[in-house]
């Protein structure tokens, strides 16, 4: 098998393994129900990882670009097992906000902002689009996985016991895939063995070029109107459409969001990747729209399933952006400035919270995630390639 699948296969097994972090809430509900936390206690680590783990892309990228991927996803995966493990012992707000919230957040970046980089780097252009969507699709995809083993270990063993065993999980699932993580080799002149769709920027080239901020801006709009969903979608479905069994929707919008990064990685490398985004968000735009004024099920599923499917195009159509307009020597570090702008996108459902218990709906809510959405098609249509700018 050509090398660059098989970086392609173990960054998506990776993911697949580091992705048990999205089946905190099945943690949460044990630790608010079982144990006596409150609510806000039960759900602040993943308040605080969903705040700690974009900013630290940053660093986490720039280590990979110096050091290789292969021994940041190594140093990710033993720091995952660790706080795993010591988050068995420590069960308590403060000790899991640390671990779960901060330590969790330093070691997904470490590996989340490593496989992408190598794996591309392996790919000519036209092909960029769908190796991002494989390797991401496999944290998408997670908790499918996941989910009903961690609810099916919580439920026969103990919250100790399961994180513990979690923490096995973890270390095997990252460390052996890791062997097969690495850049492609270097030709006497010190670039990449494959040819590059731009030169590699420098680092202090990039601040300098409007395309940085416009993707910056672009990322947390489009990440900050699906984390939004993401918090608030069984109420959402209770409160503006009548739907009881949220748990169906959140299914459903889990399942796009993963296919959407495939999905999209495959459309931008027969469209481009500026159309992709004008397409993807010019229907996610429509859509909130649509929900303002049409409440019925069916609705809801149609909408869902399309901010799910656009939600997750930007973890494939963001990365190959970075690529193609920068270059791959810093990748790691600029996509990183990038991917934290999801931090400021966090903001949002505490934002839409606020105004629901203000209104006791949406309805302003999903007028302002229309606007950010719009904006962010405005800006796909105007973004140039940085070679073509003036």
């Amino acid at each position: 098998m050509y090398q660059g699948w098989k970086v392609t296969l173990a960054g998506f097994f990776i993911n697949l393994v580091a992705g048990i972090i999205y089946t905190w809430s099945i943690i949460a509900t044990n630790l608010h129900q079982n144990l006596g936390w409150t609510y806000l206690e039960a759900t602040m680590p993943y308040t605080v990882f969903i705040l700690f783990y974009p900013p630290a892309m940053i660093l986490a990228g720039r280590l990979q670009d110096l050091v290789g991927p292969r021994r940041m996803v190594i140093a990710g995966g033993l720091i995952l097992a660790s706080a795993t493990m010591a988050s068995s012992f420590f069960i308590n707000p403060a000790g899991m906000v640390a671990l779960w919230g901060l330590v969790w957040g330093v070691g997904v970046a470490c590996c989340f902002a490593s496989l992408t980089p190598a794996a591309i780097k392996w790919f000519e252009p036209e092909k960029k689009g769908l190796i991002t969507g494989i390797v991401v699709f496999g944290m998408g995809f997670s908790a499918f996985i996941t989910a009903p083993l961690i609810y099916h270990m919580i439920s026969t063993y103990s919250v100790s016991l399961t994180l513990q065993i979690a923490s096995v999980i973890l270390l095997f699932g990252i460390l052996i895939p890791a062997r097969y993580i690495n850049n492609p080799p270097l030709l006497s002149h010190g670039e990449n063995s494959l040819a590059q769709p731009v030169p590699d920027m420098k680092i202090s080239e990039i601040f300098r070029y409007p395309q940085f901020y416009m993707l910056w801006f672009m990322f947390c709009f489009i990440a900050g109107s699906g984390l939004t969903f993401v918090n608030h979608l069984d109420t959402i479905s209770r409160v503006h459409f009548s739907f009881e069994r949220g748990f169906m929707v959140v299914s459903v919008f889990a399942f796009f969001n993963a296919w959407g990064r495939i999905i999209a990685g495959l459309v931008s490398d027969r469209i481009g990747r500026k159309n992709a985004m004008t397409l993807f968000y010019s229907f996610m735009f429509l859509t909130l729209i649509l929900i303002v004024f049409q409440r019925s099920p069916l609705v809801l599923f149609a909408a869902v399933a399309i901010i799910g499917l656009s939600y997750g195009s930007i973890f494939s159509l963001f990365p190959a952006s970075v690529s193609a307009f920068f270059g791959e020597k810093n990748f790691g570090l600029f996509y990183g400035l990038i991917f934290s702008s999801m931090t400021a996108g966090a903001l949002f459902p505490l934002f839409t919270g606020y105004l629901y218990e203000q209104r006791g709906d949406f309805t302003i809510s999903f007028i302002v995630l229309s606007g950010f959405c719009l904006l962010t098609v405005m800006l796909s249509l105007v973004i140039k390639h940085p070679a073509k700018t003036p």
